[in-house]
């Protein structure tokens, strides 16, 4: 009982910076696309996905949205969030609306 305890107790001690290590490394998708003539910033995020690019721009064709190109970027959450903050105070200082689209663009299209 106190051998399969100690067991227990060293891997946990040996797999905790491991699990710290892997849990820092979530990875954000970001993308974004500036509506052609509506004055409108289109973006969505997703964590730990595969590349959503594709369905994102998907979502605004269906939708019958004209845009310029998506742009898109992968950062750690860190950076992300960083990053997200600073676009989302010059888009708000900006004359373009701002929409969330992430719910609908984790759809598979």
């Amino acid at each position: 009982m106190i051998n399969s305890a100690v067991r227990l107790l060293l891997a946990v001690v040996l797999l905790a910076p491991v699990s710290a290590f892997a849990a820092d490394q979530v990875r954000v998708q970001f993308c974004w696309a500036m509506g052609t003539f509506d004055h409108t910033i289109y973006f969505a995020e997703v964590e730990n996905r595969e590349d959503r690019q594709a369905s994102f721009d998907t979502l605004l064709e269906i939708s019958g949205i004209d845009h310029h190109a998506v742009k898109c970027t992968t950062s750690d959450s860190g950076t992300h969030r960083v990053a997200r903050a600073k676009l989302m105070k010059d888009w708000r200082e900006s004359e373009f609306e701002i929409v969330n689209t992430t719910f609908l663009s984790d759809l598979d299209y």
